[in-house]
């Protein structure tokens, strides 16, 4: 990890390669050969959440700049298997997308095929809420996507109790914490999908509840797996074993 770290840190933010951080440190591939370092491990942590906010904002201004769209391998995300297992089977009304940066992928995904239902996405970092009110603007979503800043695991039951459904991302910290208080509080129906990196347990929290209410992404892809007859193909460098 020391190495990885020194090799990686002459580099400012915005030259990290998302892609090539998440292959050196995959459990299944390049990164079972990692000796742990509890400083080099949180230093990893920083730099690739900063590799990930740089993918996240430049999805954002493209989208904004240009009208183009990342795809969800680029983004690191499996829509098609978020929205088959959770959202169409679901029929929500209102989402709480925790987590959800300046370009809510899944949230966009899903309101091109729902025309009913909103999405309101917290983050606890501003410009993200900024940006992504503005491509709710420019997609013409601003009544459908309504971004705020804050944080989920301060959220009130009142407002926890207006939604039937949750989405918690991947990057999301303490995200067993936040699940607890979300399942607390909610109302008795609402259902919460969880993120999860399988590949990176070091530097992507994963979930450790379990709850008739929760789905993780484990679960979900090994009912892709069963149903489909095949292993869902994952993004490169999240990459999985079985």
């Amino acid at each position: 990890m020391k190495n990885l770290v020194e090799r990686y840190s002459s580099l400012a933010p915005h030259e990290l390669d998302y892609t090539q951080l998440l292959e050196e440190t995959n459990v299944f591939g390049r990164g079972k050969y990692l000796v742990d370092d509890d400083e080099a491990r949180k230093k990893l942590a920083t730099l690739l959440a900063e590799a990930e906010a740089h993918e996240d904002l430049k999805a954002a201004w493209r989208c904004l700049t240009t009208g183009a769209h990342y795809s969800p391998d680029d983004m690191k995300v499996s829509c098609e298997l978020e929205y088959w297992i959770f959202f169409e089977p679901g029929k929500f009304s209102r989402i709480l997308y925790v987590g959800s940066g300046a370009y809510p992928h899944i949230a966009l995904y899903v309101l091109e095929r729902d025309p009913k239902i909103i999405f309101d996405c917290i983050d606890i970092v501003p410009h993200t809420t900024v940006l992504c009110s503005q491509l709710a603007a420019k997609l013409g979503y601003r009544d459908r996507l309504r971004p705020f800043t804050g944080d989920a695991i301060a959220l009130e039951k009142s407002v926890i109790e207006r939604f039937d459904a949750f989405f918690i991302s991947s990057a999301v910290r303490p995200k067993n914490a936040i699940i607890e208080h979300l399942l607390c509080h909610k109302r008795n129906e609402a259902r919460i999908y969880a993120r999860e990196d399988e590949a990176h347990p070091a530097f992507y929290e994963p979930v450790r509840i379990t709850h008739p209410d929760l789905l993780t992404a484990r679960e979900a892809r090994t009912r892709w797996t069963k149903e489909k007859g095949a292993p869902l193909p994952l993004p490169k460098g999240c990459e999985v074993d079985g």
